[in-house]
């Protein structure tokens, strides 16, 4: 990273670090600035690693016409600029939308599946022996149709009760554990590539 490069980092992280102290239009600034960056990164990224080589190796060189067909639904999604034919952009949509479902449908089910029967099948350990007593509890927390006066019942919804609050907490502390890591992540570059008052082994 070049010395202009660096400086206009520490410059945006001071930027974006303004926010603690309140909402400024310093951090707006940046913010814009980040936000048009990764759309401008997203676009270059889309254009050079599907759409050019799309139009340049399975068209232009392997001859595969059958790819305009695909591409001319996917440029209607551009007639919602054009208020008389703006319903033509409901077709790309609706291709994307069946995709997206039928895609769901076909493979994630499968996973939370295979995640149930071993979480029923692994229990050659005290691990998942606890494993199995916290989902099983957190499923009886939210069984409805059988009344909590029964005992069992009861004292394995609280179970469940508590296994669940441990494993919001411990959600919660991973996140603020990574966002701490970004924290250091970003104080290291500013004490160290760009002041150089720390170095690093």
């Amino acid at each position: 990273m070049s010395a202009t490069q660096t400086w206009i980092a520490a410059i945006l992280t001071l930027a974006l670090f303004t926010y603690l102290y309140k909402e400024n239009s310093v951090y707006r600034v940046a913010e814009h600035i980040m936000v048009g960056l990764a759309a401008a990164h997203g676009m270059v990224m889309t254009w050079d690693n599907y759409i050019k080589s799309t139009i340049t190796t399975s068209l232009l060189k392997d001859g595969e016409w059958s790819f305009l067909i695909p591409i001319a639904i996917g440029l209607l999604i551009y007639t919602r600029y054009m208020p008389k034919w703006q319903w033509l952009s409901r077709i790309p949509m609706s291709y994307w939308v069946g995709y997206g479902i039928g895609y769901t449908l076909a493979f994630t089910p499968r996973q939370f599946l295979m995640q149930v029967i071993d979480s029923f099948i692994a229990m050659d350990s005290l691990e998942n022996v606890v494993f199995f007593i916290c989902l099983a509890t957190s499923l009886m927390y939210f069984f409805f149709t059988v009344s909590r006066e029964y005992p069992g019942m009861n004292v394995g919804a609280t179970i469940g009760r508590y296994a669940i609050m441990v494993s919001l907490g411990a959600s919660f502390g991973n996140t603020v554990q990574g966002r701490i890591s970004l924290f250091l992540g970003r104080l290291q570059f500013l004490l160290g590539d760009w002041l150089h008052l720390i170095t690093f082994k």
